[in-house]
């Protein structure tokens, strides 16, 4: 899980905004008209989604009114609704080739404009949206996931308990047809108003919009649950204890020996990844946690791609690693192959030859696959691993560049990652792997700064606990940011804390993935250890 990645500074320029000329479309700046206030955090979270989008001068312009049909392309995308389809039915004053017409029509189909509709059916798509509507187009699209009969019942009468209860002192100004739908928002808690009432005919303003769609988000991720996949390697023993909070422990305690031509074998007994004095106490714990065990199989060396097209070692390889996962002492359920560095576009074909091998050896043992992002590794065929996999970790990190001070997994980059990988592989498949870890450049006081350090995360933690240092919460990255000055000079460190591991685990609900995984547990704090505990399954 160790990936290694270097990123050129010329890909680093063209990755700072939206570029057409890369795989994918990122911001990795912030916006030059932030406002540090409530809408802060669910604008930058909705950027990094692609669910927002800034302006090519680098402003998002918080304060400019939305018109409606920005907002409905917000509701869509943030709504997950499928918008590429064919156009058909459509409000009559919008033109099938207008920009907005996909997200529109999508809306339409599920008849969620028709309270926004004239009398001759026009929807007036540049008209700025007003808060009832906004709130109105809420309220339809989440009245259609309650059962009917609850739907119909909230629909003739409860709303108006909701409606005596808030009170809104401009009550009478919420046009009559849009009240149900308003009064269903506000219960949700993703519109309210406030003392001088709820205000329907006033404008939406953009970072206003931002964070109606993160609550509306938030309301349907935060009470789900999810799996969590734990790496037991290097050390790890004082985090035994949580292994209660896991639905799988990968034990990092192995490595492909490759000694050349047809000579291949398990390696178990060397290295940062060998099977631990006292192992039989960590199967144990596992094991009454009801987690299932997975042994990992680490490799990165040069040679890889020649192992792979060595099909004697191949052979012997499996050979051994099967007679490892049959030894009863380590009651191992499955393997996850854990090889890196694999660039070329010619070992894909290779490394899923071997999988399908391997796979079709394993029996009734699972097999899960780490994987990096293929926007720089082109050896792994992600839609090839998905079906042969039960499972596929997405090491969504390690993207650290030193010259431009790239912290290793910014959100935009993690969630660029999952959605590159959710086009070849299945939702149901695919955990979001995590890196606990820090990235720290030092300027010496004659303005050089030397390469980026990954000090321990004990080390960081007694940092931040001393006087003089600044923390914030960096954007766009998402990450804790700290900067102190000593000796040495200046420091900045991008650390993964437990609100910023909180984000991720939020993006891979929002996505529906299998779970998330944590790499590795021996670096997981208390506070990310009670994190991990509100929310697993």
């Amino acid at each position: 899980m160790k990936l290694r990645v270097t990123l050129l500074l010329t890909m680093i320029a063209m990755m700072l905004f939206a570029s057409p000329a890369m795989a994918y479309d990122v911001q990795l700046k912030p916006f030059k008209d932030e406002e540090n206030d409530y809408a802060l955090d669910p604008i930058y979270t909705l950027a990094a989604l692609g669910v927002i989008n800034g302006y090519e001068d680098l402003t998002y312009r918080p304060r400019m009114d939305l018109s409606r049909e920005a907002f409905v392309k917000l509701l869509v995308v943030a709504e997950q609704v499928e918008s590429g389809q064919p156009i058909g039915s459509i409000p009559a004053d919008v033109a099938k080739d207008r920009w907005s017409a996909s997200y529109i029509a999508a809306a339409f189909d599920r008849a969620w404009l028709e309270s926004l509709l004239d009398s001759e059916g026009r929807f007036l798509p540049s008209q700025t949206i007003t808060r009832q509507e906004v709130a109105m187009l809420i309220g339809v699209s989440q009245l259609e996931k309650l059962p009917v009969e609850q739907r119909e019942a909230w629909l003739s009468s409860e709303w108006m308990k909701e409606r005596d209860t808030r009170a809104f002192k401009d009550v009478a100004s919420i046009d009559a047809d849009m009240q149900p739908y308003v009064y269903y928002a506000s219960r949700l808690g993703i519109m309210e108003g406030d003392a001088a009432g709820f205000k329907p005919k006033q404008p939406l303003i953009r970072k206003q919009a931002a964070a109606v769609i993160y609550r509306l988000l938030d309301s349907r991720i935060a009470g789900l649950k999810i799996d969590f996949t734990g790496y037991y390697a290097i050390e790890s023993y004082p985090a035994i204890g949580h292994m209660d909070k896991l639905s799988n422990v990968i034990m990092g305690w192995s490595s492909l020996q490759y000694d050349g031509a047809g000579l291949a074998k398990l390696n178990t007994g060397s290295g940062d990844y060998k099977v631990p004095n006292g192992f039989g106490e960590v199967v144990e714990a596992a094991g009454k946690a009801g987690a299932s065990k997975e042994l990992m199989v680490f490799y990165a060396g040069s040679d890889l791609k020649d192992f792979l097209r060595d099909k004697p070692a191949r052979g012997a390889f499996i050979d051994s690693l099967l007679a490892t996962l049959s030894n009863p002492a380590y009651s191992f359920t499955g393997v996850q192959i854990d090889f890196e560095g694999l660039r070329e576009a010619g070992s894909a074909a290779d490394f899923t030859s071997f999988l399908k091998e391997l796979k079709e050896q394993l029996g009734t043992l699972t097999l899960s696959v780490a994987v990096p992002p293929i926007h720089y590794y082109s050896g792994y065929d992600l839609g090839a691993i998905g079906k042969l996999a039960d499972t596929v970790v997405l090491m969504a990190y390690d993207f650290t560049h030193a010259e431009s001070k790239l912290p290793s997994a910014p959100l935009p980059l993690v969630n660029d990652t999952v959605v590159t990988a959710l086009k070849a592989i299945p939702k149901e498949k695919l955990v979001l792997g995590v890196s606990k870890q820090a990235n720290q450049w030092i300027t010496a006081p004659n303005g050089v700064t030397g390469p980026v350090y990954k000090p321990r995360i004990a080390d960081v933690e007694k940092r931040l606990a001393m006087p003089g240092v600044k923390t914030t919460w960096s954007t766009p990255h998402l990450l804790k940011k700290a900067e102190f000055t000593d000796e040495r000079g200046s420091h900045l460190v991008y650390y993964e804390d437990a609100q910023s591991i909180s984000k991720k685990i939020w993006l891979a609900k929002y996505y529906g993935l299998k779970g998330v995984s944590l790499w590795h547990m021996g670096n997981y704090t208390a506070a990310d250890w009670a994190l991990v505990g509100q929310h697993a399954s």
